[in-house]
């Protein structure tokens, strides 16, 4: 990195600081807000910031919905490296930090835009066009307005995907081919790993559908030139696809298996999160006149059905798009990009487009990503893109001043119509027009007027800090992401609501034995990751199966044992309170594990589901299980069965066990597979009991049961993904060395000695 290089992107860093001066600068604003921002990603990140700081990687969540893998559901992101550095940073009250949870889009965004900077210099273009179109890109559309920290962190990873593409592509070496096709199958590795899977599958749409174009736009004539063309395109997308699942799989593997036995939340109920969403039940997409928000984000209002989001990347930088596909269309990327922002763009109209639907009955797994809107993320890139070749046409000194009549001809007709739209109401009183749309036309006027300037006059340095200013001004002006903290819908409710269960827990933690906790009041918080207390509900956009059945049917199985309510409950003797909360004891709830003799054999876990409201079964002396014991148990009258937890840890426990007579032991944690049991040390199998719950046979006398939650298919996963990040790295270091030693010995001066001989 030379020394001008090293001043853009300290520009970009302060870009960045004063783009969200809001929540950097101040705190009067934060980005967490609602009960989804405090629940989940804030949540999970305690979880897992105590977790990794007392020595392990959690990979049970034994907090939330009764005990769950943490890997599961991708948004915790547990192996996203970036995240080590929230270690470095104490907690607040107890919790993670509220202002370093903002940073974390802050960190975000300057990362994108050192991407993006990095990206358009590799397409050949000076620092300038790079600066004005890393901004354009970093700073506006969904990614400057999305909310959830997975979803940017994953986001960001575009550029640096398509950059590696890019070296691949042009590599006239194929080991040079192959390595710069590894390093962008990681950077798509990396974006995995941050949970964003709908995000992960846009940048794998842009990687084969940029590669495939490219394939054919520059194929030789000659057939066999065009073979050996194919084959190598071909092995820089089996490259990039291969590390990019390689260096997931620890993310993935767990992801999908998690997916075939849960329930995910959408519309209209919850549903089976590895079975195709059937169509009605998607997310509605943009409304039609969402295509006006490329000049302006709040024009009439609500743009989409479901999630909206502007195509929005500044009225300037909109202008050099279009530019762009004027001027440079002889570029291949140029003419990719205008297609990939079309497509995407009409994707997103969901019901209303025919490619939606033709996309969600063709493509596979497509229908995952359910909110077709989230495709202006594409949009917005490609446009960010052009922006950046727009600019680059439009200081080319080289074009003569008449070659811009047309355009100049159509901006003063552009800025004519604006022009009466804004003055004639403000002038005549007879229309009303939107504050933020009278904003966005004034914007537009002056971006008629700097367009048209730079046409016929050589854009000094002065002149150029004035645009990236006026860019500037206007991505900000409609950057509306942060909430303030003293608005009248008080978004820190939830997070205050959370700072005062911190003595609930506190007692909670400090009771004898095993029971968990259910709080009153809804939305339920997520007290179980934020405390490290264990308890009924938590926070997630999916729930085991079992778990979703248990719940609604039979909560009584799930070792319920405290109720927490509002201080201003009226119920009696609460065991502790103070001025927020009352906390009771539920008298009546089944304990962490029991003994039961009679087993009630059910053909299927649906046939168990529905059988567990039967009044007739009493779950304390029998269970429902799916297939008979190998051996079966002798039903007896009630004894002084006795269990007793000595340990309990988030991936392990143990329970001594006192029966006159062999039976079956029901826990009331989440069986899921991974698990594995013994009994007085030998291996034995953990049955699914009552549709959800763990069962383990054990014999006459004392005994001792240990449980140990060990993944085999997560560990093959992580040794995968050690692998496939070792490998890179290594290849990148050999790489490097092998052209540090080649650059020494070209320096080194011939000595007498190395000379040859005259004859």
């Amino acid at each position: 990195m030379n020394r001008s290089t090293a001043k853009w992107l300290a520009l970009l860093a302060v870009v960045a600081a004063l783009f969200d001066w809001k929540t950097f600068l101040t705190n009067q604003f934060t980005l967490l807000a609602g009960p989804e921002g405090v629940n989940y990603t804030y949540s999970w990140l305690r979880f897992w910031i105590d977790s990794v700081r007392h020595g392990h990687v959690p990979l049970w969540d034994p907090y939330g919905f009764c005990g769950r893998p943490f890997a599961g559901e991708m948004l915790p992101a547990p192996f996203y490296p970036l995240h080590l550095l929230l270690l470095l940073f104490p907690f607040k009250d107890g919790l993670f930090s509220p202002h370093l949870y903002n940073d974390i889009f802050l960190f975000s965004h300057l990362l994108c835009l050192c991407f993006t900077f990095a990206l358009i210099r590799e397409l050949r273009l000076s620092r300038f066009a790079a600066f004005v179109g890393a901004c354009c890109f970093s700073l506006s559309g969904l990614l400057a307005g999305m909310a959830w920290p997975s979803f940017v962190e994953a986001a960001i990873w575009l550029p640096a995907i398509f950059l590696f593409l890019l070296r691949a592509l042009r590599a006239e070496e194929t080991s040079k081919a192959i390595l710069e096709a590894a390093l962008s199958g990681l950077c798509l590795g990396m974006s995995i790993l941050t949970g964003g899977l709908h995000f992960c599958m846009m940048q794998g749409i842009l990687v084969l559908t940029a590669v495939l174009y490219y394939g054919g736009s520059t194929a030789p004539r000659a057939a066999a030139a065009r073979v050996t063309h194919w084959r190598r395109v071909s092995l820089i997308l089996a490259v990039i696809l291969a590390v990019s699942a390689g260096a997931g799989a620890v993310q993935l593997i767990p992801a999908i298996e998690y997916g075939q036995l849960s329930r995910r939340f959408i519309d209209g109920g919850d549903f089976p999160a590895g079975k195709k969403i059937p169509y009605h039940r998607l997310n509605p997409g943009m409304w039609p006149q969402s295509i006006v928000s490329v000049l302006s984000p709040a024009a009439y209002g609500k743009l989409g059905g479901g999630e909206a989001w502007a195509s929005y990347i500044g009225v300037f930088p909109f202008f050099l798009a279009v530019t762009a596909i004027w001027k440079c269309w002889h570029r291949v990327w140029v003419r990719y990009m205008t297609g990939l922002a079309l497509l995407s763009f009409v994707y997103t109209l969901g019901e209303f487009s025919p490619l939606h639907g033709w996309l969600y009955a063709l493509v596979p797994l497509l229908w995952v990503i359910r909110e077709p809107s989230r495709f202006v993320y594409l949009v917005s890139f490609s446009l960010a893109i052009l922006a950046a070749f727009g600019l680059e046409s439009l200081l080319d000194g080289t074009t003569r001043p008449d070659a811009w009549n047309p355009a100049r001809q159509i901006l003063k007709r552009f800025a004519i119509g604006c022009a009466t739209a804004l003055f004639v109401p403000a002038i005549f009183g007879q229309l009303s027009l939107g504050i933020w749309v009278s904003l966005s036309l004034l914007l537009i006027l002056a971006s008629c007027w700097f367009f048209s300037y730079l046409t016929v006059h050589v854009a000094g340095p002065s002149v150029r800090v004035l645009l990236a200013a006026f860019i500037l001004f206007d991505l900000t002006a409609f950057h509306w992401s942060e909430t303030n903290r003293a608005a009248p819908s008080n978004p820190d409710e939830q997070l205050t609501q959370m700072i005062s269960l911190r003595g609930v827990a506190g007692f909670l933690k400090a009771q004898p034995g095993l029971g968990r906790v259910r709080l009153a009041v809804s939305p339920e918080p997520n007290l179980g990751d934020a405390y490290g207390v264990q308890c009924f509900w938590g926070g997630g956009g999916a729930v085991l199966t079992g778990y979703s059945w248990l719940s609604s049917r039979r909560p009584d199985l799930l070792n319920v044992r405290y109720i927490v309510r509002p201080a201003s409950a009226s119920d009696p003797a609460p065991i502790y309170w103070d001025e927020h909360w009352k906390v009771y004891e539920y008298p009546d709830f089944y304990p962490r594990a029991w003994i039961v003799r009679k087993t009630i054999i059910e053909p299927s876990q649906d046939a168990v589901f529905w059988h567990l409201n039967d009044p007739a079964i009493d779950f304390h002396n029998a269970a429902l299980l799916e297939a008979p014991l190998s051996q079966p148990l002798r039903e007896t009258a009630a004894t002084n069965d006795q269990t007793r937890f000595i340990s309990y840890e988030a991936d392990r426990m143990a329970v001594e066990v006192d029966t006159d007579n062999a039976g079956l032991m029901v826990m009331s944690e989440m069986y899921y597979p991974g698990w594995r049991a013994t009994v007085n040390g030998n291996p034995t199998v953990i049955l699914r009991v009552d549709g959800g719950l763990r069962g383990i046979v054990v014999p006459r006398g004392q005994s001792r049961i240990e449980l140990k939650y060990t993944p085999l298919n997560l560990y093959a996963g992580g040794g995968l993904s050690l692998f496939t990040f070792g490998s890179v790295f290594t290849a990148l270091a050999l790489t490097w060395r092998r052209r540090t030693r080649r650059a020494e010995a070209q320096a080194k001066p011939q000595g007498p000695s190395d000379r040859l001989p005259a004859f």
